[in-house]
C-alpha cells in the first residue's frame, strides 16, 4: 500500500502488475476500499498494471476535512494518474465507484481509453434515496460505522451469497469496519447531491462495458440495461444469482466478462 498528496489531501493507493498496454484503474463502492478488488487485482496483474485507490476515509487514506462533492474524487483520481505518469487508462467503478467514474469522464474524458460500468446508474437519487442517506449519516455519526453492517449487507449482497459464502460476508464486513465515520458521512453527502449523468451516457466515445448482477437491489438489471443502451456500443452482461457486488460474489463471471473486454483494448 502506498500514500502519496494530492491537493485533496493524502490518498492510499494499491499498484500491481505491468504490462504494455493501458493500466487499469479500479475505482472501489461505498462503504468498502480497495480491497474489494483484489480478485480482478489477482486476475490481470499477469499482463496489465492494475491500481485500486481508498477515498479519502476510507481503507487507509485519512478521511477528507470538508464535505466533498463526487468531483472532489475525481480530482484526487487525476492527482494520482498525474503522479504515476498514466496518461491514459481503462477506468473502472462499481456502485459509488461508476459514480466517481462518472465525474472522471467529466474532468479527464481524454485520459480514458476504456470504460467499465459495474453495479451503477447515471440517474441522481431520488427524494426518498436522498432522506435515506440522510438518515444512514446520523446512525453512523452516533453510533459509528458497525451500524452500517446492518444497514448495508442486504443491499450489498444477494441473499444466496448472505447464506452461502461466509468468507465474503466477513470480507464485506471487515471492508466495512475499515473506514472511518467521517469519511462515510462524507460520502452520503457526497452521493446524495451528485448530479444526473444520463446526458453524459450518449457521449461516451470509449469501449465500454456494464457489467451487474440479476439479484442487484440497487441497481438492477433493467438500469442496468437502459444504461448500457444509452452508451454507443456498450457491452452489456448480467451475472446470474449475484447483487450489488458482482465482482466479489462472482469472481470468476466478473473475471471472464472483463478480461474478453480487455482483449480488445
Amino acid at each position: 500500500m502506498t500514500d502519496y498528496r494530492t491537493s485533496n489531501g493524502p490518498m492510499a493507493y494499491r499498484d500491481r502488475g505491468e504490462g504494455t498496454r493501458d493500466p487499469v484503474v479500479f475505482l472501489h463502492a461505498f462503504p468498502l476500499n480497495s480491497r474489494m478488488w483484489e480478485p480482478q487485482v489477482e486476475a490481470l496483474a499477469g499482463e496489465r498494471r492494475v491500481v485500486t485507490p481508498d477515498y479519502p476515509g476510507f481503507g487507509r487514506s485519512p478521511h477528507t476535512p470538508a464535505q466533498p462533492d463526487v468531483r472532489y474524487y475525481a480530482e484526487g483520481i487525476l492527482g494520482l494518474l498525474d503522479r504515476l505518469g498514466l496518461e491514459s487508462v481503462v477506468l473502472g467503478g462499481l456502485s459509488m465507484g461508476g459514480y466517481a467514474a462518472f465525474a472522471c469522464l467529466r474532468l479527464f474524458p481524454e485520459r480514458v481509453s476504456g470504460l467499465v460500468l459495474a453495479n451503477t446508474r447515471p440517474d441522481p437519487d431520488s427524494d426518498e434515496m436522498r432522506e435515506g442517506r440522510r438518515k444512514m449519516a446520523h446512525h453512523v455519526s452516533r453510533e459509528g460505522v458497525e451500524v452500517l453492517i446492518e444497514l448495508m449487507m442486504p443491499r450489498l449482497l444477494a441473499e444466496e451469497t448472505r447464506k452461502n459464502d461466509p468468507a465474503v460476508v466477513e470480507q464485506v464486513k471487515a471492508m466495512i469496519l475499515e473506514s472511518s465515520p467521517d469519511g462515510v458521512v462524507a460520502a452520503l453527502g457526497a452521493m446524495r447531491d451528485r448530479p444526473d449523468s444520463t446526458s453524459l451516457l450518449k457521449e461516451i466515445k470509449v469501449p465500454t462495458l456494464v457489467i451487474g448482477g440479476e439479484e442487484d437491489a440497487v441497481s438492477n438489471p433493467e438500469v442496468m440495461g437502459e444504461m448500457a443502451e444509452k452508451i454507443p456500443d456498450a457491452r452489456h452482461v448480467i451475472l446470474a444469482g449475484v447483487g450489488h457486488l458482482s465482482n466479489l460474489e462472482d469472481p470468476e463471471g466478473f473475471n471472464a466478462a472483463l478480461e474478453e473486454f480487455l482483449a480488445d483494448l
